[in-house]
């Protein structure tokens, strides 16, 4: 900080805030770039996406924002091999525990959540994710 000492609080105060307002701008133009991918997969029915750099909070935006358009089931992982993957799956109207429970066992993964709605981290390649959601369409 480039503060005297007796007023960083003041500067701190003024970072944390610029840092909530950088964020706010980051989520509207992630929902904006969602909406439009989302589009992209209107009525395209069981979906599954990687995209680079999400937090989970932006992976559970983008996989809810999908699923609404694409008419089944929509999964996203986001992450790269050797690392690690982050996961959301949602399937308005569907049950989606067993396929967390095969999902983790198969993937060393873990997560859970709603019946229509999953979220967690799975430690296996991309290739592996592909190959386990061709088998459990």
């Amino acid at each position: 900080l480039s503060a005297k000492a007796g007023e960083t609080a003041g500067a701190v105060a003024r970072l944390l805030e610029e840092n909530q307002t950088l964020k706010g701008r980051l989520a509207a133009l992630e929902d904006t770039r969602f909406a439009a991918l989302a589009e992209q997969y209107r009525d395209a029915g069981d979906l599954l996406l990687f995209e680079e750099g999400l937090s989970p909070d932006s992976l559970r935006r983008l996989c809810g924002a999908v699923q609404a358009a694409c008419g089944g089931r929509c999964a996203c992982f986001s992450g790269e091999d050797g690392a690690g993957y982050q996961y959301a799956v949602g399937q308005p109207g569907g049950d989606l525990r067993p396929l967390a429970k095969a999902l983790n066992q198969a993937l060393q993964g873990r997560g859970g959540g709603k019946p229509d709605f999953i979220q967690g981290t799975v430690s296996a390649p991309r290739e592996q994710i592909l190959t386990f959601f061709q088998e459990h369409v």
